[in-house]
């Protein structure tokens, strides 16, 4: 296992909200809201030299997919989403990004820029038992942004974590993975516990919250951005909207709902889409408009759509946890300060990873002096795609995987996605290989492979697993 790294702040006591820092940096601010990316091979060029830095806002939506932004088109019933709407006309709407079929993986990818197979994630922790997690030898983004910036950035982390596990750092792991403040749940809201009354983690210390989670949620993100120096970086990583599915209060959402969540889980789960999105508009209208100006907004989803709440024409056994795209297409948009580009979409292939560089970008941090080694950065800047955002893809294919147990192998089960701008190949175990042509629409079609092919579909079937064998280790 490997060396435990030391907090900056010890995790047995809460420091206050301004423990360790004092006064106002280089005025700029970015925020990144995140839901996935997809893409391969290595890093870029920061730019240090040419860019003060900008604070960011990391933002993940648990289990929403494209198909819950009415901007992408995929559904017909998505809910009401007013502020990420307003952000999608404010900056850029990634067509094609991809991530992990589930949310650990996805986080994990995020942080580190590396992809499942170097990770070793590639389901869920189950973070209360003595399982493998995300191991603390990782170098995440808060370490990078302190190693690799010669101005300090200040770091914090709010909402659901699912990185660590009692084995792996325990309640003080997003702390020993680099983050100055931490508070949210361990994991998922399950057991005893509910949106209304659940358990978390203050750096290190276990304490109880009565007030509704998403809401609790922005009331800590908002006390971080009132409380840290610029530049700073908030990944703020919300449990909503994953189950338990219930009525959100009724002053976040615009639906009638009434009897059992189970028996109307579409409507329900909606009612918290549309409630995420609420209190998202209320964190950025906390932001004073000075710093605002200075502001980029990332919004991703970690993965697709759970097949519990999704209805026609989406498909509900290609949903979350499978490698079909209501799986691992999620949204993605960058607005604000960066994005120079306003109202634009950019139908780049790009993935999860790519996030990782990315924010190192927008914070006019050295990439390669932050990671110190010469471990593989999986991720590719996006950060020109801002302002150009119908310039070539940089990748050439896009991929996602899955496998367990948690862990470097060997394995019980595995899979695979692969991707370019036309065709896509599932790889499953046990499973010949599926071939599908993408082009021009949002879910696959008729699996190409279990017939005849075309000299075409060949050439791209070959390509395809000659790409991903080479690129993926055998199980």
């Amino acid at each position: 296992m490997a060396t435990m790294k030391a907090a900056h702040y010890p995790c047995s006591t809460a420091p206050t909200p301004s423990a360790g820092r004092a006064g106002i940096r280089i005025p700029a601010l970015l925020i990144v809201l995140t839901l996935a990316l997809a893409g391969c091979g290595g890093s870029s060029s920061t730019g240090v030299e040419a860019r003060e830095p900008s604070n960011v806002l990391l933002v993940v939506a648990d289990d929403v997919g494209v198909d819950m932004l009415a901007a992408y088109g995929v559904h017909p019933n998505a809910p009401p989403t007013p502020n990420l709407d307003a952000l999608i006309a404010d900056g850029v709407l990634f067509e094609r990004a991809y991530t992990p079929p589930s949310c650990s993986p996805t986080r994990a990818a995020i942080l580190t820029g590396r992809r499942s197979f170097r990770t070793g994630l590639g389901k869920p922790i189950d973070e209360w038992l003595p399982e493998f997690a995300l191991q603390l030898d990782e170098r995440t983004l808060p370490e990078v942004l302190a190693s690799g910036s010669a101005t300090p950035i200040a770091t914090s982390a709010i909402g659901k974590w699912h990185l660590g596990s009692v084995a792996v750092g325990d309640v003080d792991h997003p702390n020993l993975q680099g983050f100055e403040w931490f508070e949210g749940p361990f994991g998922n809201l399950f057991l005893n516990q509910d949106y209304f009354d659940y358990g978390k983690i203050r750096n290190g210390v276990r304490v109880q919250s009565q007030v509704y989670a998403t809401t609790d949620q922005v009331d800590d993100a908002i006390a971080r951005v009132q409380a840290m120096p610029e530049p700073w970086f908030l990944y703020l990583s919300f449990s909503s909207a994953h189950a338990p599915y219930h009525a959100p209060p009724q002053n976040l959402h615009t639906y009638t709902l009434s009897g059992d969540p189970q028996d109307t889980r579409f409507e329900h789960y909606c009612a918290m889409v549309q409630a995420m999105d609420t209190e998202l508009g209320r964190l950025l209208a906390a932001i004073p408009a000075g710093v605002r100006s200075r502001t980029t907004v990332v919004f991703i989803g970690d993965n697709g759509s759970p097949n519990q709440v999704v209805t026609p024409p989406s498909i509900p056994s290609q949903s979350k946890g499978s490698l079909f795209e209501g799986g691992v297409r999620v949204p993605l948009v960058i607005a604000g300060r960066d994005a120079v580009a306003k109202g634009a979409r950019c139908s780049a292939l790009v993935e999860s990873v790519d996030l990782f560089p990315t924010v190192v970008e927008m914070l006019a941090a050295d990439l390669a002096q932050g990671v110190g080694d010469n471990r593989p950065i999986d991720g590719r800047s996006i950060f020109r795609y801002l302002s150009q955002p119908l310039a070539a893809s940089q990748r050439e294919f896009a991929v996602a995987e899955k496998f367990e147990p948690n862990g470097f192998g060997p394995y019980t089960s595995t899979g695979a996605m692969v991707r370019d701008e036309r065709w896509k190949l599932i790889r499953r175990s046990g499973l010949p290989d599926a071939l599908f042509d993408m082009a021009g629409v949002d879910r696959e079609g008729v699996d190409l492979n279990d017939g005849s092919l075309t000299a075409e579909e060949s050439a791209a079937l070959t390509r395809l697993q000659g790409w991903l064998d080479q690129t993926l280790p055998a199980p």
